[in-house]
């Protein structure tokens, strides 16, 4: 979703009092790089887009954002470390990307942590708020960077070719391919092999029967064109993904000050809250298609999820323990994520 300027500003809730701002005078424009690995047709291939294009009006051009979408300065694996480096400026970055990186950001994905009431998803706008609202908690693991935004997703399932799953049994033996770590440990408490496929072949991959299916959500499976392979999506909020949009910390410390300010007034929770809200409408859009497209969805909610968490408690109790290890804030970013989701 490519959102103009007027709207834009409105989304992240700076219009009036950015325009009402008095202009940045500078003798020379400041020359910036942007990566990111989402294709230019994604919503928020557009948002960056329009946010570089609105930094560079609101310092008057000192703010020259160039943005290089769909991995030209570095596959998806490799953006956090164009960033961390200063190769870019910015990125857009998937944390599993990263195992033992983002171990506190982790704890985002333990088994039904951000569930809504009666186990259904939460609002990506609502949990995105939550996980950016964290960011001073999460701040050692952005070595050489700065979070700007995250985007956080509880809308997943499992996307199978020929079984609707029910309960943790009909999993057993199956091969799914997992989007995380974290999620591959939760497929292997219930009985399956975690398999690691690129995106971009998951749909021949499950019509070939190399795997039986994948966990994903909607609009993701919209855009890798999972119909084509995927008869039944059974979903589950038994975990989640996160996203950050990263700054490099030197160009940040190097940056006049009102100049930094600006790019972290049109950062933080509630711009995320409003990307996340992007998401939400492709979520919903997606499973729209997908049904339409004649795939059977199943939601587990109430009761039906019960057997998960069930199954899944011993992976939880081991994330944590191991977690612990390592990280002695862990118990303290749990007890705040719990603060945070009461607010919601």
């Amino acid at each position: 979703m490519k959102l103009n300027k007027r709207q834009f500003l409105k989304t992240m809730g700076v219009g009036s009092a950015m325009l009402a701002a008095p202009a940045i005078v500078r003798a020379a424009p400041i020359s910036l790089k942007l990566s990111h690995y989402l294709p230019p047709v994604h919503q928020l291939s557009g948002v960056l887009d329009t946010w570089a294009e609105d930094l560079r009006s609101q310092s008057d051009g000192e703010l020259d954002i160039q943005v290089f979408p769909a991995g030209q300065m570095g596959p998806p694996p490799r953006q956090y470390d164009l960033a961390r480096t200063g190769v870019a400026d910015f990125a857009f970055i998937f944390t599993a990307f990263y195992p033992g990186r983002f171990p506190l950001t982790d704890l985002l994905s333990l088994p039904f942590t951000l569930v809504g009431p009666d186990a259904r998803p939460r609002k990506a706008a609502d949990t995105s708020w939550l996980a950016t609202s964290l960011k001073s908690e999460f701040v050692d693991e952005y070595v050489d960077s700065e979070m700007l935004f995250s985007i956080n997703l509880t809308a997943t399932g499992f996307f199978m070719r020929d079984l609707q799953v029910m309960t943790p049994d009909d999993l057993n033996g199956l091969r799914i391919r997992p989007t995380s770590g974290a999620v591959a440990e939760q497929l292997k408490a219930m009985g399956a092999s975690p398999a690691t496929i690129p995106p971009t072949e998951i749909a021949d991959a499950i019509a070939k029967g190399v795997v039986d299916g994948a966990i994903f959500n909607f609009e993701g499976g919209r855009a890798f064109q999972l119909q084509q392979a995927v008869r039944h999506v059974s979903t589950l909020a038994m975990s989640s993904a996160t996203f950050a949009f990263i700054a490099n910390k030197a160009m940040m410390d190097g940056l006049p000050a009102e100049l930094a300010a600006l790019i972290r007034d049109t950062t933080g929770p509630d711009a995320a809250r409003d990307i996340g809200a992007l998401y939400d409408s492709s979520e919903a859009s997606g499973r729209e298609f997908m049904i339409g497209e004649g795939v059977e969805v199943v939601d587990l909610v109430d009761d039906a999820a019960d057997p998960f968490r069930d199954a899944l408690k011993p992976v939880r109790e081991a994330q944590l323990a191991a977690t612990r290890e390592t990280q002695p804030t862990t118990d303290a970013v749990v007890q705040r994520i719990e603060q945070l989701v009461a607010e919601l």
